[in-house]
């Protein structure tokens, strides 16, 4: 459904960005970061630039772009512009378009907050500024969706594993690189405890999920557009030992009192059968994500 359409991808240089353009290669995507196909360079920090970029050629938006959990409590007042104002600010964009595209929004497991098992069922509390930010964007679009002026969608995102590179502000980036960097031979010292679990999935399956959610009918969705994604509960025990076998590096456990605090108040796992009845995929265990990440590695420098 989605070929032969004008794609915008918000933050398309970034970890799931990037990988959800090239999933989306076959179509005329739009990005804006650098290093996108057909790219737009520009901060959505300013709302000229994220207004300018919704014109009435545009059938989709996957906005992605945020300043993340961690980043997003040190530094308020660019958290709310980043992920509160340019979000609003999009969506003003469509409505002042008059076409009502199609909006798929990245919102976060951290709408919740002090609750271990997450269902359909679980209110969203969030206490750090970034879910906070997230939530209100997702009432937005409940209501921009209710007023025909976008055609809305949001996906309550778990842990995606495995980011290469250099970690980001999340919160959570030690997942990662517990898995990533005794891979590729590096020594680690994780900053949680060993049984520290939070709820994850891989970048192929939550790729596959917003694809899926770009394609389903909005009457699907119904009123309450906001869907809670599936994610695996993985410890920082299973991740390491998911690795271990293979890795070259080492890794020592010194939780670091702050971030430890964090991830107490975390989900653990999600799990939503409504994702289910969407037909939105799911990682099966640790040992399928570290999979696809070493294919991906593979690819990328084979």
């Amino acid at each position: 459904m989605l070929v032969g359409m004008r794609i915008l991808v918000t933050g398309a240089a970034g970890y799931i960005g990037s990988a959800l353009v090239r999933a989306l290669a076959r179509h005329e995507v739009v990005g804006t970061d650098q290093s996108a196909p057909a790219s737009v360079l520009g901060n959505l920090a300013y709302p000229q630039f994220a207004r300018s970029l919704i014109t009435p050629e545009i059938d989709a938006v996957f906005h992605l772009a945020s300043l993340v959990s961690g980043g997003a409590e040190q530094n308020f007042e660019l958290g709310t512009k980043v992920n509160l104002d340019a979000t609003r600010d999009l969506l003003e964009a469509c409505r002042l378009a008059r076409h009502c595209p199609k909006f798929i929004f990245a919102s976060s497991i951290a709408v919740y907050s002090e609750v271990d098992e997450v269902t359909d069922e679980t209110p969203a509390a969030p206490r750090l500024s970034y879910g906070a930010q997230k939530l209100i964007g997702e009432i937005l679009i409940d209501d921009y969706t209710r007023r025909g002026y976008i055609d809305g969608r949001a996906l309550r995102l778990p842990t995606v594993m495995v980011r290469p590179g250099s970690a980001n502000t999340a919160v959570s980036g030690w997942a990662s690189a517990l898995i990533r960097e005794p891979l590729a031979g590096r020594d680690y010292v994780c900053p949680v405890r060993p049984d520290t679990r939070m709820a994850c999935i891989s970048l192929r399956r939550v790729v596959e999920t917003f694809i899926k959610a770009s394609e389903i009918t909005g009457d699907a969705f119904g009123a309450r557009r906001a869907v809670l994604v599936t994610g695996i509960p993985v410890s920082a025990a299973d991740m390491w030992n998911a690795v271990k076998d293979k890795a070259t590096g080492k890794v020592r456990f010194e939780p670091d009192a702050a971030i430890q605090s964090i991830m107490d108040g975390v989900p653990k796992a999600t799990l939503s059968e409504r994702a289910a009845a969407l037909g939105f995929p799911h990682s099966s265990d640790i040992e399928e994500i570290v999979r696809e990440y070493q294919e991906i590695t593979v690819a990328h420098h084979g």
